[in-house]
């Protein structure tokens, strides 16, 4: 990668294991580029499309399936994007906290 930029840290996906808790909501994620299967366990996906994962298989694939077009199978994780859903909570702004007391 330094050979064609300078820092090209801003355009690493990590492929770290997915955060995870029993009962918790779906895991989903954005594909940021297309992809055209190549292996017979792996799926094709358009860009924008959305990926449900199911588990991290720590060699560059994710195992999920496609809620766009109901493929299922094996993903390059690179090629999507966590989707982050923030849920706006009620601010107490007359509770001070001292940093002192920690």
């Amino acid at each position: 990668m330094q050979q064609r930029l300078v820092d090209g840290a801003w355009r690493v996906q990590p492929l770290d294991d997915v955060y995870y808790f029993g009962g918790q909501n779906a895991h989903n994620q954005r594909a940021l580029l297309p992809n055209k299967a190549v292996w017979p366990n792996e799926f094709s996906f358009q860009r924008g499309d959305i990926i449900g994962t199911e588990g991290n298989h720590w060699d560059g694939f994710s195992k999920g399936s496609d809620k766009t077009n109901g493929q299922t199978g094996l993903y390059p994780s690179y090629k999507t994007e966590e989707i982050v859903n923030v849920a706006k909570m009620h601010a107490y702004p007359e509770v001070r906290v001292n940093v002192d007391e920690f």
